[in-house]
């Protein structure tokens, strides 16, 4: 009975001792403990429809899950998310016996950065951030389209995640 309580003891303790450096996400403040921000839409510099404001919306769901961030209107914020969507290309990627298109690859690259709003001072910044979705064909331009849309939703959630996380995971 000792040998199986101290075999417990030591395991606990390793798993304490490995996991003194863990932290959950979304836990950290930014700089100064700022706790304020408003995410603006991105310039949307594609052909792609709407895709700024999907974007919108995936980067404000993302903040709003933050416990130490308080989404609040720009007059209010110390600081503000913005930036330019600069490219969403869609293309084919595989082909059925009958050179008809199998599957799709739609890839989107946003340039991002944070900053205060009192100095326009740029705090967080990174280009070129990309994501890429692949999606199968049907032949039927409607369910192509609307899979395609499904696919830019998943790009645009994955790429408001990683902003969150990389301005975070920064300071």
């Amino acid at each position: 009975m000792k040998k199986y309580f101290s075999i417990l003891v030591l395991l606990i303790l390793t798993l304490l001792v490995s996991a003194c450096g863990y932290r959950l996400r979304g836990t950290q403040e930014l700089a100064g403990g700022s706790r304020t921000v408003a995410v603006l839409p991105f310039v949307n510099k594609t052909v792609e429809t709407r895709i700024e404001a999907d974007f919108f919306n995936a980067l404000v769901d993302e903040f709003a899950q933050s416990k130490n961030l308080k989404i609040v209107p720009v007059i209010e914020a110390e600081f503000l998310v913005t930036g330019v969507i600069s490219a969403v290309d869609n293309y084919s990627i595989s082909y059925s016996s009958d050179d008809k298109t199998y599957e799709y690859r739609v890839v989107m690259i946003v340039n991002a950065e944070i900053k205060e709003r009192a100095t326009n001072h740029i705090i967080w910044q990174r280009s070129s951030l990309q994501q890429v979705e692949e999606y199968k064909s049907t032949g039927e331009p409607l369910t192509i389209d609307r899979r395609k849309q499904r696919a830019l939703k998943r790009i645009c959630k994955i790429l408001a995640e990683d902003i969150h996380d990389g301005i975070f995971r920064d300071f």
